[in-house]
């Protein structure tokens, strides 16, 4: 919910918001539409993504219930895609704040250009 509230301060910035979980698309249509969520959801259920992108929590193998889970972040891409930041935390009992990920999006953009 926090990210939703903050989603017009990422968009003043000129950054776009995409959120990919391992969730299947109708668990995140219940979420959006209970919580009247704006930015992208995209779902990852066979953790290809995840797992492509380096980012996959090996503590759950395939077949177990939380298998695709990646380790907690945000990855900044460019407007080629490029991915020029990354910001990942160990464990999920700790998270960024949005203002603390619109900070780090800017200035990993900033430095990219």
């Amino acid at each position: 919910m926090q990210l939703q509230s903050s989603v017009a301060q990422f968009a003043d910035a000129g950054i776009g918001v995409v959120v990919l979980t391992y969730d299947s698309p109708e668990l995140q249509q219940a979420f959006i539409d209970r919580f009247d969520i704006t930015f992208a959801l995209l779902s990852d259920i066979d953790a290809a993504s995840v797992v492509s992108l380096g980012l996959l929590n090996e503590e759950y193998a395939p077949g177990d219930s939380q298998y695709g889970i990646p380790h907690p972040g945000v990855l900044v891409l460019d407007v080629e895609q490029t991915v020029v930041g990354k910001m990942f935390l160990e464990g999920y009992d700790k998270r960024v704040v949005a203002a603390g990920v619109l900070a780090f999006a800017a200035e990993a953009l900033d430095a990219a250009n």
